[in-house]
């Protein structure tokens, strides 16, 4: 599709001087035919050449006589990005027919049913463990909900904290006096 609008565009704006062969059937199929290309249709690795050829240099000091303005860096870049395409397409070939090299299949058959049915126990043996951490945590919320209401429940309400001497408290301090109130010590 991308193919179709680079071709319009260029018809559109240089008549139409040259066409980007595009090496795929219609959809849905896509299939790799690059004998398909129209005769006067360059492939995708050729286009910074025909740019070199259509665009003024740098050094012109910004005057461009008939050539079209495009900057060095922006045909590097465009050079950079059809070379790989290039690239791309040129090992398309040889990777489909990886794809249907039975021996290939066979490998990856065999590393689903070899390697990953242990994968699979593992990632169960991992879903326990999360489910038992899991619950685990659930159960330390609710003792520590419990815990935090019965330390309300047993403290004062205004926020300080008051001693609750013992006998046995009284005793460690070495004092022999004690009042029969619990929270009093005197001394």
């Amino acid at each position: 599709m991308e193919q179709l609008q680079v071709n319009r565009n260029i018809s559109i704006s240089y008549g139409n001087i040259v066409q980007v062969c595009n090496p795929f059937s219609a959809a849905p199929e896509y299939e790799y035919q690059p004998e398909n290309c129209p005769p006067n249709a360059i492939q995708i690795g050729d286009i910074p050449r025909l740019l070199k050829m259509l665009t003024c240099p740098d050094s012109n000091n910004g005057t461009c006589n008939g050539g079209i303005s495009i900057s060095s860096a922006d045909i590097r870049t465009v050079e950079a990005y059809s070379t790989t395409i290039q690239q791309l397409l040129d090992v398309y070939p040889a990777m489909e027919s990886l794809v249907e090299c039975q021996m290939v299949k066979d490998a990856f058959s065999e590393i689903l049913h070899k390697h990953c049915k242990p994968l699979k126990k593992y990632v169960r043996m991992v879903w326990a463990a999360v489910v038992l951490l899991s619950v685990a945590m659930g159960a330390l919320v609710i003792i520590w909900t419990a815990d935090a209401h019965h330390e309300l429940r047993h403290h004062f309400s205004d926020g300080s904290v008051k001693p609750h001497f013992t006998t046995a408290n009284i005793l460690e301090l070495g004092t022999t006096k004690a009042t029969t109130h619990p929270n009093s010590l005197v001394l």
